[in-house]
C-alpha cells in the first residue's frame, strides 16, 4: 500500500506541469541578467489600453552605470608620421582610401548603437528638429512639445542625448542639427509611423 502511495507521488512530480515549472524556474535562473538586459532594451510595449515606453532619462541612467568611465573623444590633431618615414604617392593613395573605410565602419556603429540609444521619442524630437529646416529655440522645443512629453526632465535628457552624441548643437538658447545629425537622419531613414487602434 505505501509503495503505490509513492509510486502515484511520483506520477504527479514527473507529470508535464511540475516539470515545465521546474525548467521553466532553472532558466530564469540560469539567465535572468540577459531577461533584464532584453526587457530594458525594449523601447515601447503595446497593451490593448495604452502603450508603455521607455524615456531618455532610463536610457542615459543605463549607459552611464554600464560606462561608468567618461568616453574621450580622439584629439583633432591629425597625426604626423614618424620623422624620415616617407610615403610613394601609390601608398599615400591606399593609406587614405583605408582611413576614409575605417571611418565608415566607425560611423556604421555608432549610428547602429544610436538606433539603440536614442528612444522613440527622441527619435521623434530629432525627426522634427530636422524637418523644421532651421534652427530653433529651447524654448520652441519645450513650449511645443510639452503636450507630448510632459515631463520636463525628460524633455531636457532628450535634448542633452542628442547634444551628447553630437546629434544637435546648443549654443545659448538655439537648437542646430549638426552634420553627423543630417549624416544619421539620411543613413536612419524615416521612422515607421504609429496608428492609433
Amino acid at each position: 500500500m505505501e509503495t503505490s502511495v509513492v509510486l502515484e507521488y511520483f506520477k504527479v512530480f514527473l507529470s508535464a506541469p511540475p516539470i515545465a515549472g521546474t525548467l521553466a524556474a532553472i532558466f530564469l535562473t540560469l539567465f535572468r541578467s540577459e531577461i533584464r538586459k532584453l526587457i530594458r532594451r525594449t523601447a515601447s510595449i503595446r497593451f490593448p489600453g495604452g502603450e508603455l515606453s521607455t524615456s531618455q532619462i532610463e536610457r542615459a541612467a543605463e549607459e552611464l552605470v554600464e560606462n561608468p568611465e567618461e568616453t574621450r573623444l580622439p584629439s583633432a590633431e591629425p597625426a604626423s608620421l614618424p620623422p624620415g618615414l616617407t610615403l610613394s604617392p601609390d601608398e599615400q593613395q591606399k593609406l587614405i582610401e583605408f582611413i576614409k573605410a575605417e571611418r565608415a565602419r566607425a560611423a556604421l556603429w555608432e549610428y547602429r548603437f544610436l538606433n539603440l540609444y536614442l528612444v522613440r521619442n527622441t527619435q521623434r524630437v530629432l525627426d522634427w528638429l530636422t524637418s523644421l529646416g532651421q534652427r530653433t529655440t529651447v524654448r520652441l522645443f519645450d513650449a511645443f512639445w510639452a503636450p507630448f512629453i510632459p515631463n520636463p526632465e525628460e524633455r531636457k535628457a532628450i535634448l542633452d542625448a542628442l547634444a551628447n552624441n553630437h546629434i544637435i548643437q546648443i549654443s545659448g538658447e538655439l537648437i542646430e542639427v549638426t552634420p553627423k545629425g543630417w549624416e544619421y537622419i539620411q543613413w536612419r531613414g524615416s521612422l515607421p509611423q504609429l496608428t492609433e487602434k
